[in-house]
């Protein structure tokens, strides 16, 4: 009789989540058209403060998860 002994470890993993918050506001611009309006208004949300976004009133908000990444950060035999 073959015996297959195996033996045994203890790794600890850690998950990396990844989330994604979405915040919608309204910007009134003043523009000739829509096009540009669109425009500017992408540009006026990225030069405001990033304190204005995150501590938002949440007036439309939804989080959820994006992605889960694993990393094993170690492994150790286990004593019998």
């Amino acid at each position: 009789m073959i015996r297959n002994f195996m033996k045994k470890y203890i790794c600890t993993v850690k998950a990396i989540i990844t989330t994604t918050k979405e915040v919608t506001d309204t910007i009134e611009i003043e523009s000739p058209d829509e096009v540009q309006a669109e425009e500017d208004a992408e540009t006026a949300a990225g030069i405001m403060d990033n304190k204005i976004w995150l501590e938002h009133p949440e007036i439309d908000y939804n989080e959820f998860y994006e992605d889960i990444e694993f990393q094993v950060e170690s492994v150790e035999e286990k004593d019998e």
